[in-house]
């Protein structure tokens, strides 16, 4: 038997969807996906959550760890897979939705090489009382200064 005729290179093989399973795992989803009958696709498809609980213990203290793992489930399986969810199916588009874009905060400080966090410093030292905290802080503004 000619062991290289049955060697699997990684650029021959199909893309995985989520790397982080491996292999096994997105062959095991395909296999699921290929059942005809429904009571052993959800039997199947539960094995493979239970197993993916166990891979991933870190994901046991986020509050909706089912709910992770079965939507990982489904886009691993390109939402092919036609189990009985106990959560509802988070669809394609939701999933592939662009998030807002974050507006950044717009405040042109006359001299820029200080920083925003300066200019905050100066004004709640400008607000206090004279004394020893006063000019403590001073002090400390001023050295900041000096270093940037």
């Amino acid at each position: 038997m000619n062991l290289v005729e049955n060697l699997e290179y990684n650029t021959e093989r199909s893309k995985l969807i989520i790397p982080e399973y491996g292999r096994h795992f997105q062959k095991m989803v395909d296999h699921a996906i290929s059942i005809e009958d429904d009571e052993e696709r959800n039997k199947v498809a539960q094995a493979i959550i239970s197993v993916m609980g166990n891979i991933q213990p870190h994901l046991r203290d986020v509050p909706d760890f089912q709910h992770k793992l079965w939507d990982q489930l489904f886009i691993m399986s390109d939402f092919k897979l036609d189990v009985k969810s106990p959560f509802p199916i988070t669809s394609k588009e939701v999933l592939r939705q662009r998030p807002e874009p974050l507006e950044y905060p717009q405040n042109f400080p006359k001299y820029r090489f200080y920083g925003n966090n300066i200019k905050r410093m100066i004004d709640v030292a400008v607000k206090w009382e004279k004394g020893d905290m006063r000019d403590g802080l001073e002090y400390a503004i001023a050295n900041h200064m000096k270093k940037c």
